[in-house]
């Protein structure tokens, strides 16, 4: 007798939404961290580290950890650990202060 179902077409059509859920479970993950790369990409239009160091991370001082925010470390030296889901809330809530329109000044020995 013919199989009514065809498995390998099930998995072709499953696997993606099964596999998206999972991200999503873990991106929303209570302590789920990221690292400034992905931060800068996910939630900065893609900013550099330099400017998200300087008009992000110095700009404003209630995102560094020691002041219960959500980055450690902000200013590099040692690995900056970044907390997803307060990195998310913070700049919903803050996106309008951030000037997104200011540049880090090269300074080409003038």
């Amino acid at each position: 007798m013919p199989e009514l179902i065809n498995k390998d077409a099930l998995i072709v059509i499953f696997k993606p939404i099964i596999k998206a859920l999972f991200d999503k479970e873990k991106e929303e993950a209570e302590g789920a961290t990221i690292n400034i790369d992905e931060f800068r990409k996910k939630y900065c239009g893609g900013k550099g580290r330099e400017w998200v160091r300087v008009f992000i991370f110095d700009e404003f001082p209630e995102v560094d950890f020691e002041n219960d925010g959500f980055v450690v470390n902000p200013r590099g030296g040692k690995k900056t650990i970044i907390f997803r889901k307060d990195a998310k809330k913070w700049i919903e809530a803050n996106y309008h202060r951030i000037d997104w329109n200011a540049s880090i000044k090269k300074d080409f020995g003038r």
